[in-house]
This record gives C-alpha cells, sequence and structure tokens, in this order.
C-alpha cells in the first residue's frame, strides 16, 4: 500500500515512531498512539495500516474502554508489534571468547551459543562468524530468509570512515579489515561492526544498570582496557571512532609514565605477577598480603582512571564491567577513595548488571535498530543514533 499525502521520508519516521512505542510500551490502542506521538488520527490511521498489511504489526484483540459521562463508549483495538517478523543476530566477538545470540523483534532471545574465539587467520575467522550466525539460526528454528540484520562487537576501534577494524591487538587478523563488507557479502544481509565497549555500554543502556539514565560511562577492565561513552542518550565515538580509548591514557608510576592498560589489565597483571587476575582477586579475598596490595594499586588507578572521566565527561554513573571490573566489592572502596581525593565531586559506580553479556545485548539492540529499519525498508540511515 502507498500512503497518501505524507512524504516518503515522513511517512518512514512515523512508521518507526509507531513501532518503536509499541515495542517499548506493549499493545496500544490507535487512539493511545495519536496521543502519545502528537500524530493527527488520520496520519496514525493510514501508518497503522500500512504496518498491519506489511504483517508488521497485528490487532491484539477487544477491549472496552472505560465509561465516560456520555456511558459506554464503542470498544478500543489495540495493537501489537509481531515479533515473528524477522528475526537479528549479535554477536559479540572477543579475543578468547566468540557470544553470539538470535533475537525476534521484540528482543526476545531464542537462541544463544559460546566457543572459543578462531585465531588462525581471517578466513578462518569468517568462516566461524558465518558457522555462529547459523548455529543459533538453526537452534531457533529461524528461516535463512527472516534474517534481517546482524552486528558484531569487536575488541578494536572502527573507522568512521570506512568503517574499517583499527587498534585490534588481541585480534590482528581483523586489523584494517572492513569486516561488515565481508561478511554481509556471505550472510546475504546488512551486518553492522562496533567496538565491543561501545556495543556493552549499549547492552547496560537497553537491559542492564544504565536504564533510564540518559549519559554514562561504561568502563571495561578485562584482558584489555576501554570505555563506551553514552551522552544524552547517543553513544558517542569521537571523530575518528576512537573515544574511550583510555588504554592510551598515561599514567604516573614511580618508575615513570606508562599507558593505563599497562597497569590495570588482565593482560598486564599476567605479565608482571605471573597469574590470571580471577586467580588474584581469590587469593585477595583468601587474605593474601601480596595479592591485596596488587587489588589496591589496581583501584587507586581505576579511582584515578574515574576522576579524570568526572572531570572529561560529567557523567552522572560509570559502569564497571570485564573480568576484572566486576570484582567490586574488593575494588570499590579503593576507587571511590581515590577518585574522592583527586576532584570534588564523583559519580555513582554500579558493577554491571549483564556482566559477560553486555556486548552481546549491545549487539542485539543495535541489529535490532537496523534490521526494523530493513524490515520497514528503511535502508540503515538511522542506525546507532541513539541506545533506546
Amino acid at each position: 500500500m502507498r500512503v497518501i499525502g505524507q512524504p516518503p521520508l515522513l511517512r518512514k519516521i512515523n512508521q518507526r515512531a509507531v513501532l518503536e512505542l509499541l515495542r517499548k510500551q506493549g499493545p496500544m490502542s490507535r487512539a493511545e498512539l495519536t496521543r502519545a506521538l502528537r500524530l493527527s488520527k488520520s496520519t496514525v490511521s493510514q501508518v497503522v495500516m500500512s504496518l498491519l498489511e506489511r504483517g508488521l504489526v497485528r490487532e491484539e484483540g477487544r477491549h472496552p474502554a472505560s465509561p465516560g459521562a456520555g456511558g459506554p463508549r464503542r470498544r478500543s483495538v489495540r495493537l501489537e508489534v509481531v515479533p515473528e517478523a524477522g528475526f537479528v543476530v549479535g554477536i559479540d566477538l572477543g579475543g578468547t571468547l566468540l557470544r553470539a545470540a538470535v533475537a525476534d523483534l521484540g528482543g526476545e532471545i531464542r537462541a544463544r551459543h559460546t566457543e572459543p574465539t578462531e585465531h588462525r587467520g581471517l578466513p578462518e575467522l569468517l568462516a566461524q562468524l558465518e558457522g555462529a550466525v547459523r548455529q543459533v539460526m538453526t537452534a531457533a528454528h529461524v528461516p535463512a530468509d527472516r534474517l534481517l540484520s546482524v552486528a558484531v562487537g569487536v575488541p578494536g576501534a572502527v573507522s568512521a570512515v570506512n568503517r574499517c577494524v583499527q587498534l585490534c591487538p588481541n585480534l590482528p587478523a581483523l586489523q584494517d579489515v572492513e569486516l561488515g563488507r565481508l561478511l554481509g557479502d556471505r550472510l546475504r544481509v546488512e551486518v553492522l561492526v562496533e567496538n565491543d565497549v561501545n556495543l556493552a555500554a549499549v547492552g547496560e543502556k537497553w537491559k542492564g544498570c544504565a536504564r533510564g539514565v540518559d549519559s554514562f560511562a561504561y568502563l571495561a577492565i578485562g584482558t584489555g582496557l576501554g570505555m563506551g561513552i553514552v551522552l544524552e542518550n547517543r553513544l558517542y565515538r569521537g571523530t575518528r571512532g576512537i573515544a574511550g580509548e583510555i588504554a592510551y591514557l598515561p599514567y604516573l608510576t614511580s618508575s615513570g609514565p606508562k599507558p593505563l592498560e599497562s597497569v590495570i589489565a588482565g593482560g598486564s597483571i599476567r605479565r608482571r605477577f605471573g597469574v590470571e587476575a580471577r586467580d588474584l582477586f581469590q587469593a585477595a579475598r583468601a587474605g593474601d598480603a601480596k595479592a591485596i596490595e596488587v587489588v589496591h594499586e589496581i583501584g587507586t588507578a581505576l579511582g584515578w582512571a574515574v576522576a579524570a572521566v568526572t572531570v572529561l565527561l560529567d557523567v552522572g554513573l560509570i559502569v564497571l564491567g570485564g573480568g576484572i571490573g566486576q570484582n567490586t566489592d574488593l575494588l570499590l572502596p579503593r576507587i571511590s577513595a581515590q577518585a574522592a581525593a583527586l576532584v570534588p565531586v564523583r559519580p555513582e559506580i554500579r558493577a554491571s548488571a549483564l556482566a559477560g553479556e553486555a556486548s552481546m545485548y549491545g549487539a542485539i539492540a543495535v541489529a535490532l535498530r537496523t534490521g526494523r529499519d530493513s524490515v520497514e525498508e528503511m535502508g540503515s540511515y538511522v542506525a546507532l543514533t541513539g541506545c533506546d
């Protein structure tokens, strides 16, 4: 159906607005949509008719409206999104593990898959990514023609100019690779590639501890170190796509300035002390004096990072994620004390609510936004403009 009277772009924007509202709020009547979106009745009626014909929404049922002063009114029909109209896949491609999940248009995860990351080379890695997509789709009984989009989080920056992966030491096979195009050619759908920590921030905004927070930073401390920034409900990447790459921040140690990552990340802990980070924190909880000293050193460096983020961004919340960042029981007192000694105010600090799945959830959120654009024949011009 061609809706008369609305320019194509405006029509698509209105369709998107209706779908997003139904997804967030659940079933709504045409009258409720009209009031919530502040559109005319005729516009909402045209948009709803188009979405019904495309199979993107359906009538949930009929229920009586509350009687007013003039007696009972006619019964209203509530509309809801059809989750099975399409599916998306989100992938968190880490240096150690690959996590993938397929979700319907309502955001419900239908199947998950986890496996060690392939390190032999780019051809093998591309084959692994394609295989992971096929595997979760098969597990969820999703036919190939229902896959609308895929989003992949990578442990590196993504160029804002050519969408190539950069600064990716944990997966060198991806360096200067346009992963989205290569994987999209294999899957024949749009593939969006984004920094994994940025996606973790999106995931916390969507399903985690940052819901309802307009501006916050997600600080990931694991094998490496990175930060995702959300400002006024929008993911901030910077001019070149490297905003939040705080691993390179110089941190003053007793032997001179060093990159912050070399002091607090899991790789540096292994190199400096010969133990894995998880074992270090277990030893500290058991009372080992040396382990406690190292944990305090990490907490002090993180407190300095929190202070720096506070004065630069003035966010109200910092979320700690990653295998090291999740140890807030040991780290938070030291972080708070160090930050308080450096700056007059500090944001609230919380542990990630999604733990190791934050990036995967963020990838699903981004793929959903792109996928809904695809199913509405809208292209990708609005993909990842926000994180709601």
